[in-house]
């Protein structure tokens, strides 16, 4: 993989997100954050981006049973209520790989980056790992994601 991986230290990140239990329920999970988020005008803020974080390995737990949690980060206190709740994501240590992938290369790019963390002598921290969009890939002229994956590391 064509990847951009280093080692960074990074703040709290105060995150909006709505509960998916499976792969499956990833879409409708962002479509509901979005519906809900859009009114409040929080989608316009420039720094604000979408999170996926997986609270489950692929390695241990199917596909259509993993949790992942579809967030949006927050410049700013927000009131939750319903399906919407609010997580942190504490400052530390993280192995960032940045990627501009197709769809289908999502696996292939964390298993990659996993490997880099264990051949350059980095343990995962019992933190969950996480991605950060930086574009709607249908909005690509190639379909294309450019997303940065965490990986928490001691």
């Amino acid at each position: 993989m064509n990847a951009k991986i280093e080692i960074r230290e990074m703040a709290k990140l105060e995150l909006a997100y709505v509960t998916s239990i499976g792969v499956q329920n990833i879409a409708p999970a962002y479509d509901t954050l979005v519906k809900w988020a859009t009114p409040l005008g929080l989608l316009k803020h420039p720094d604000t981006k979408m999170v996926t974080v997986y609270h489950d390995s692929f390695k241990t737990t199917s596909p259509e049973k993993v949790r992942m949690s579809a967030c949006i980060t927050l410049t700013e206190p927000v009131k939750v209520s319903g399906n919407i709740g609010k997580i942190s994501i504490e400052k530390g240590k993280f192995i960032v790989g940045s990627f501009v992938i197709a769809l289908s290369e999502f696996e292939k790019s964390w298993n990659s980056l996993f490997v880099w963390m264990a051949e350059n002598g980095y343990q995962k921290a019992d933190r969950d790992p996480f991605e950060i969009y930086h574009n709607d890939y249908r909005a690509h002229p190639e379909k294309k994601c450019i997303v940065d994956y965490y990986i928490p590391v001691l």
